[in-house]
Parts: C-alpha cells; structure tokens; sequence
C-alpha cells in the first residue's frame, strides 16, 4: 500500500512487573517496552501492510534509540524523528485481574517530547505526500506546546486536503473536563474519522445517554453518544469501541461505525484480558485500514471490533495479528481450538 500516513505523539517507555499481574511493590524485576496511542495506531497499521511515518522527539541516548528500534520492528518509518536532549516520558502498568483493576503510573511531566515546539514549515515538511494523519486526544494534554504543535498541523491539513483520524482519548489525569472541550470543540471540525466510546463522550462533553445495564442497552447508548458527537463536526466516520465490564478479566467487546445517516454493529465478542492496554488503538487502526480497503461498513466494524479484542488477549499494546486473522475472528472463529 502506497499511502502513507502519519502519526503524532509521544512514545513512552512502559514498565511493568515482570510477573504478569504481580504489583510493583512485589517485584524485583520490571519488563521494558514501549507504547504511546498514536505509536501504537501507526504500529498496528504498519503491520497491516500500510507505508506508515511517525514523527516525535526522542532523546539521544540508549533509551531514545531503543524507542526507535521499537518502531523500526514493526516497518514503521522513523526519518522524521529529531533527536535532543532530555527524557523520555515513562510509564508503569500492574496488569488487573479479576475484581483488581488495572492500573497506571505516569512519570511523563515535563518530558522532552511535551517541550517540543513544531514550527509551520517542519509540518509541512513531515506532512508531505502524507494522505492521513493520525492523532489522539492525549498529546494536547500534554502542554500548551503540544497542543499548539495539534493545531498547527490541522491547518496544514485542511491546506492540502489530508484526512485527520481523531481518537478522542480523555486521560483525567492529565487535564480538566471543560479545557478538554474547548480544545475539542476547536478542531473537531477538521476531523475527518472520529473515535471514542460513551465515557469519553460524556468526560468531555456531558453526553448523557439511556442507562447501560446490559449489552444492548450499550448499543443503545452508543448510538446516540455518535449521533450527539456528530454535532460537532462534519465527520466522513464516527467509529466507537464498545465494553460492557464484569470484572477485570471478563469483559464482552464490540463496535461501531456511522457513516452520514447509515450505521453498523459488530457482534459481540466475549474474552479474557491479558493485557487491556492498546485495544482501542487496535481498533482505530482496524477502522482505518477498512476504510482504505473501502470495505462495507459491516466487515469494517466486525474487522475493527476483532481487532480490538484479539489485542487485549496479548501482551503488550501491539495487534500482532494479520489481516486473515483478524478477518477469521471477524467472521465467528473465536472458540480457540487449536491450529494444526
């Protein structure tokens, strides 16, 4: 695939306990990786065969050329990358199970990459021959850099006509309810593909939608969390991830997708988590990979939804699975009898 897209962000070393599942006050050893959601997107769709770009800052040292090995393994393209001094945010998860919940430690405050300012002339010099630009509501969190670097490189966009796929991507911790609108509320229309789910929907703009008590109900909801966020914009898609929670290992998964007045849902699809972090960028990654095969929208959110949910049955936050895997689990082969 010819195309090439285009993805912005930050990527984080991730630490995790090396015992899966065991907290960080038990462990000795901790397993180095590294993730952020749009490297994670542009991995994802590397891998599905597609000529992918990211553009970040890394520091020059072991670390920040680890962090580039990182993409190169998986086809993704790092010539954009400039190198500086300082550090690389971090991060450390202790996977949940059962009735513990997952949970997350920032250490990204003050970062190298939020203290990057992008002038007018490198985004458009980084956004040449680019046809999608992939970004994620967490980078104008980050700093009033970062978040002037988002809209200056959506004017780029809207100057040559490249597609924007927008995760809105709320993190609590990172900013206030009410600067999040604003700050969406400001480019949104430049978006061109919209994903979310009904929490984000309502974190970020109140959207109050029928009660969720079982997985229709979340259909429901969902339904109209995407007709209330079109208001926002005029979006070519609207795609949303769908999670009805018994616990931190049991959940029951799905999606789905909205193109002007038509609409579709995937089936639902139940499993164990192993690692829950990555699947909503799976899912993104899915949807536009669909879009660009120009798939009907029900093979689009069945493959996205598949996706989703074969990501967090893996460690880490990459989908290492190829298009025909996808596609089989898509289509109901999710029994996981042995492949011979």
């Amino acid at each position: 695939m010819n195309r090439k897209i285009l993805g912005y962000g930050e990527l984080m070393l991730r630490l995790s306990p090396q015992g899966h599942g065991n907290l960080i006050e038990q462990s000795d050893a901790l397993h180095m990786s590294f993730a952020g959601a749009e490297a994670n997107i542009i991995a994802d769709l590397a891998l599905l065969g597609h000529h992918t770009l990211f553009f970040t800052t890394f520091p020059g040292n072991p670390i920040g050329r680890k962090a580039n090995q990182f993409l190169n393994s998986f086809g993704v393209n790092t010539d954009l990358i400039s190198w500086k001094e300082g550090r690389l945010g971090t991060y450390y998860i202790e996977h949940g199970s059962s009735i513990r919940a997952t949970r997350v430690t920032y250490d990204r405050e003050n970062s190298l990459f939020s203290n990057t300012k992008i002038s007018h002339k490198e985004w458009e010099n980084a956004l040449s021959a680019v046809e999608v630009l992939i970004l994620t509501g967490i980078t104008p969190a980050l700093s009033e850099i970062c978040m002037l670097n988002v809209k200056t490189a959506l004017k780029v966009c809207k100057g040559r006509s490249i597609k924007v796929l927008f995760d809105l991507n709320f993190r609590r911790t990172l900013w206030k309810n009410d600067k999040a609108k604003q700050f969406f509320e400001s480019i949104l229309p430049d978006v061109a593909i919209l994903c979310g789910n009904v929490g984000s929907a309502f974190d970020i703009f109140n959207i109050r939608t029928s009660e969720i008590e079982d997985y229709k109900s979340l259909e429901q909801a969902t339904r109209q969390a995407a007709d209330e966020l079109g208001n926002y914009g005029e979006f070519e898609y609207i795609a949303m991830t769908m999670r009805l929670q018994e616990n931190a290992s049991k959940n029951r998964l799905g999606g789905f997708i909205k193109k002007e007045e038509k609409y579709a849902f995937s089936h639902a699809i139940s499993i164990k988590i192993i690692d829950r972090l990555g699947g909503g960028d799976a899912f993104a990654a899915a949807v536009l990979h669909g879009i660009l095969k120009k798939w009907e929208l029900d093979k689009i959110v069945n493959f996205s939804a598949a996706a989703f949910a074969a990501t967090q049955t893996i460690q880490g936050d990459i989908n290492f699975l190829t298009e025909e895997e996808i596609l089989s689990l898509a289509n109901g082969n999710t029994r996981g009898f042995v492949k011979r």
